[in-house]
């Protein structure tokens, strides 16, 4: 059961020890994470929030500096700090300006098809911030979700001579996991509209803020993603100081769901080195 606090965010925590906060994408909830959580371990303490403007937070969507400081706030509040913050797509914008801005709340980052990149943000990108856009765009994708579940249902039960294009179309398709209740679909809309618009304004800002992240990084960037191309997170990975580059093969932008075991494993350690570290 999420609790609602009161910077507004509705969070679903479990366990104890190391804090490890894990921020979806745009569009998205806490529910894209589950197959991670389940793979975690119960004495790490995790923290699983709907960002502004999605799911079962009611408080309106923001741009990536907002994000990051409610995220900040709602952290301190918890005494959940340092943390390994996890950042996905979107998330992994916030999660690094987090740690540019609040070096004192982040232990260790994982990056997961992050933006922040050169190359990540791109001509599409533009086009979706243009007012009336990004709300079609998205509304349209939202409503399709369903169907295109079920088309990459059909793409993972193809075998034979189709099976790799098969494999790569599965990895691109969302499931249901990632479908929003009809009622919900105009917010999520214009909350991805809002971020949309934000992440024009803020893309320089947030490629200025990469070399003063400090706490120790892994990038983990899949070889089939076609959101954020593998060269941009590979230049993600140059630009913030020792970070690592983890590469998964056959792997799209839906990592959590597609390599939950990789995934969980990687957290997992980034989180027992810090622990071995205040040690």
């Amino acid at each position: 059961m999420a609790a609602v606090t009161s910077t507004g965010l509705a969070v679903d925590e479990r366990g104890a020890g190391t804090p490890v906060v894990l921020v979806h994408g745009q569009p998205g909830s806490a529910r894209a994470w589950g197959p991670v959580v389940q793979r975690l371990p119960s004495d790490l303490r995790v923290l699983v929030p709907d960002r502004p403007g999605y799911g079962r937070t009611l408080r309106a969507a923001a741009g990536l500096e907002e994000n990051a400081a409610v995220l900040a706030d709602e952290l301190a509040r918890r005494r959940a700090s340092p943390a390994v913050v996890v950042g996905h797509s979107y998330g992994g914008g916030i999660a690094l300006l987090l740690a540019a801005r609040r070096p004192d709340l982040v232990a260790a980052l994982v990056l997961v098809g992050s933006i922040g990149g050169r190359g990540s943000v791109n001509t599409l990108d533009h086009l979706l911030a243009v007012p009336g856009a990004g709300e079609a765009a998205a509304a349209a994708g939202l409503v399709a979700t369903p169907a295109l579940a079920r088309l990459r249902t059909l793409a993972v039960g193809l075998r034979g001579s189709r099976r790799m294009l098969a494999a790569r179309l599965a990895s691109t398709l969302p499931d249901d996991d990632l479908a929003v209740p009809g009622g919900e679909v105009a917010r999520t809309a214009r909350s991805f509209a809002v971020e949309q618009r934000a992440l024009v304004v803020e893309s320089d800002r947030l490629e200025r803020a990469i070399p003063q992240v400090l706490a120790p990084t892994t990038v983990v960037s899949g070889t089939w993603d076609t959101v954020v191309p593998p060269s941009a997170q590979a230049a993600l990975a140059r630009s913030v100081p020792g970070a690592r580059l983890v590469r998964l093969e056959g792997v799209g932008h839906f990592v959590a769901r597609d390599a939950p075991d990789v995934l969980a494993a990687t957290i997992e350690e980034a989180a027992r080195s810090v622990t071995r570290w205040v040690d």
